[in-house]
C-alpha cells in the first residue's frame, strides 16, 4: 500500500509538530490500550499544534470478500458515511419501516419475471423515493465540518478499510461519539443510490481508464489462487447483485472490536482519552474473530502475458511474485524500488527514458496490490511511438542482469537507503501519517513496533542481498506482463 498524499494543511501542521522519527523513544511515547470488548487503541501524545488525528483501521478489504460479492468492502466504506439511527434522518422509525420494506421488495424483484417484475420495480422506486425524503443529506460529514474537522476521508484497499479525520483537540469526545456510533449503529440508507455511485466510480476508474484496465488485467493474470486477483472496487455484475442485506451480513462479520485498531496522534491527554474511548467504543458489542485469509499462491515457472486493447498510448505493467512483510526479503525490495525507479538518476529511468528513449516514464511499486498476502514487485512504463513491450522488457532484463553481475555500488546503495529513510522519517513527523503507519503496522505486521524495525532492516540490506533477491525473484520466467495495445479509432 502506498501512503496518502498530504494536504497543505497537514504539511503546515507537521512543521509545527516536534519530530517523531523512528527512534527508540517511541517505545515510551506510544501507549497501548485494549478496551473491555477487545478493541485496541494506540495513543501518541505530540504537544504542539492543538489538534489530533483520529484513525480507525478495520482489518477487512477486498481479499475478505466471497466470490460473487466483490466490491462489498468498498461499498460498506461508502455507506459508513450515511449516518446512524440518530444522525442522518428526520424520522428514523418511519425510515426504518421503509428500509425493511425496500429489502423485501428487492428480494422479490430478483426472482420475478414479466409484468410482475415491472410492477415490483416501480414499487421499489416509489419506496426508495419515500425513504429518501426522510434522509438528512450528509449530516454525518457536516457535523465534522462544523466542528473544525479537516481531511475527513476513508479508503478501502485489498487489505484494510480506514476512516480518518483531523480535529481540534477540544473535540475528542465528539470524535469518539461519531466514530463509535457509525461502527456500532450504522444505518445503510440510500443503499441502491450509493451502489449506483460505486458502479459509476468503477466505470471511471477501471472501464474508461487505460491504467485501470491494464492493472486489473495484470492482477487477474498474476494471481491464480490469491484473492488479490480480484479488483477491490468489484466486478460490475457482482456490484449489481449486492443488496443491503448482503452489506449487513458483511458488516456483522468483520466490523467487530477485535478486528479493528484505533489510533490517536496529536495534542491529547492519554489518560483522559483512555476514559473517553472506553465510554464510547467500549459499547460496541464483541463478536467472534472473522476467518483468516490463508492462501498460498503457487510459484510461477513460466512467463505469461496478456494484451489489453484500448484507445490509448501503449503501455506495459510487469509483476513478479514476492513474499510480503515481515519476510526479510520484503525489505530488500524497498531498496530495489529506489535503485531501479525512484528519480531521474534511477537505473530504469536512465536506461528506458534517457538512454534508449523507449518510454515516456517508468515507475515501480515494491508491494502491489497489498501486504496481507504475498504480492508483486511491479513495474509500469508508458511506451513511446515506434517501440514495443519486447524492447522495454529486454532493456529491463539487461539492467537486472547488471545488478546480478556487478551488484550495486556502495554510494548508490547508501543514497537509496538515505532517500528511503528520509521519506520514512518525514512521513512520521505528520500526525496524519504517523497515525496511518502505526495503525497499518499494528493491523498487518504483528504490531506497531515494525515502525522501529523497518529502518534497522533497511540499513542492514547489502549489495549481496540485492543480487540474491534479483536472482531469486526477478527472473523472466516468473514475470507476468499486461500490455496495452492501442485500438484504431473508427
Amino acid at each position: 500500500m502506498k501512503k496518502f498524499f498530504l494536504a497543505l494543511t497537514a504539511i503546515y501542521l507537521a512543521l509545527l509538530a516536534p519530530p517523531l522519527a523512528a527512534n527508540p523513544d517511541l517505545l515510551d511515547q506510544v501507549r497501548e490500550l485494549t478496551l473491555s470488548n477487545g478493541m485496541k487503541f494506540l495513543l501518541l501524545r505530540r504537544p504542539g499544534a492543538p489538534v489530533f488525528t483520529g484513525y480507525i483501521q478495520v482489518k477487512v478489504g477486498g481479499i475478505d470478500e466471497a466470490e460473487g460479492q466483490t466490491g462489498i468492502a468498498h461499498l460498506l466504506e461508502h455507506m459508513a458515511f450515511k449516518g446512524t439511527s440518530e444522525i442522518g434522518t428526520s424520522d428514523f422509525a418511519a425510515e426504518q419501516r421503509l428500509l425493511e420494506e425496500i429489502e423485501t421488495v428487492h428480494a422479490e424483484l430478483q426472482k420475478a419475471q414479466g409484468p410482475r417484475r415491472a410492477a415490483l420495480a416501480k414499487r421499489l422506486e416509489g419506496l426508495v423515493a419515500k425513504a429518501g425524503s426522510l434522509v438528512v443529506k450528509e449530516e454525518f460529514s457536516k457535523i465534522y465540518l462544523r466542528n473544525g474537522g479537516a481531511d475527513l476521508n476513508a479508503t478501502t484497499s485489498q487489505d484494510l478499510t480506514s476512516y480518518f479525520v483531523q480535529l481540534p483537540n477540544t473535540k475528542l469526545r465528539l470524535w469518539a461519539y461519531l466514530e463509535s456510533s457509525r461502527l456500532r449503529d450504522p444505518v445503510f440508507r440510500e443503499f441502491y443510490t450509493e451502489r449506483d455511485v460505486v458502479q459509476e466510480e468503477r466505470r471511471t476508474r477501471i472501464d474508461d481508464s487505460p491504467f485501470g484496465k491494464l492493472y486489473e488485467a495484470l492482477m487477474a493474470l498474476a494471481f491464480e489462487t490469491s484473492p488479490y486477483r480480484r479488483p477491490t472496487i468489484g466486478y460490475p455484475a457482482d456490484l449489481q447483485r449486492l443488496s443491503a442485506s448482503d452489506l449487513k451480513a458483511f458488516y456483522k462479520k468483520y466490523y467487530v472490536p477485535g478486528n479493528m485498531v484505533g489510533t490517536l496522534v496529536g495534542d491529547i491527554d492519554p489518560d483522559e482519552a483512555a476514559k473517553i474511548l472506553e465510554e464510547y467504543f467500549g459499547k460496541i458489542p464483541a463478536g467472534p474473530p472473522p476467518p483468516k485469509v490463508e492462501v498460498r499462491e503457487p510459484e510461477p515457472h513460466q512467463e505469461k502475458r496478456v494484451e489489453v486493447p484500448f484507445d490509448a498510448s501503449p503501455a506495459l505493467m510487469a509483476g513478479y511474485l514476492k513474499p510480503t512483510m515481515p519476510h526479510p526479503d520484503d525489505y530488500v525490495f524497498d531498496i530495489l524500488d529506489q535503485v531501479l525507479c525512484e528519480g531521474r538518476t534511477s537505473r530504469l529511468y536512465k536506461r528506458l527514458v534517457v538512454q534508449d528513449r523507449l518510454v515516456q516514464n517508468v515507475a515501480c511499486s515494491a508491494s502491489s496490490p497489498g501486504s496481507r498476502l504475498d504480492n508483486l514487485f511491479f513495474i509500469y512504463a508508458s511506451i513511446l511511438p515506434g517501440h514495443d513491450a519486447d524492447e522495454v522488457l529486454k532493456a529491463v532484463d539487461d539492467e537486472l542482469g547488471k545488478i546480478l553481475r556487478e551488484g550495486v555500488g556502495s554510494e548508490e546503495l547508501k543514497k537509496a537507503k538515505k532517500n528511503l529513510l528520509a521519506a520514512w522519517n518525514y512521513e512520521m513527523q505528520s500526525n496524519d501519517e504517523a497515525a496511518q503507519l502505526l495503525s497499518y503496522f499494528e493491523a498487518l505486521a504483528g504490531g506497531w513496533r515494525y515502525v522501529l524495525e523497518h529502518p534497522k532492516r533497511i540499513q542492514a540490506v547489502s549489495s549481496q542481498d540485492l543480487q540474491r533477491v534479483t536472482r531469486q525473484y526477478l527472473k523472466p520466467e516468473r514475470r507476468r506482463t499486461a500490455v496495452l495495445k492501442p485500438t484504431k479509432k473508427s
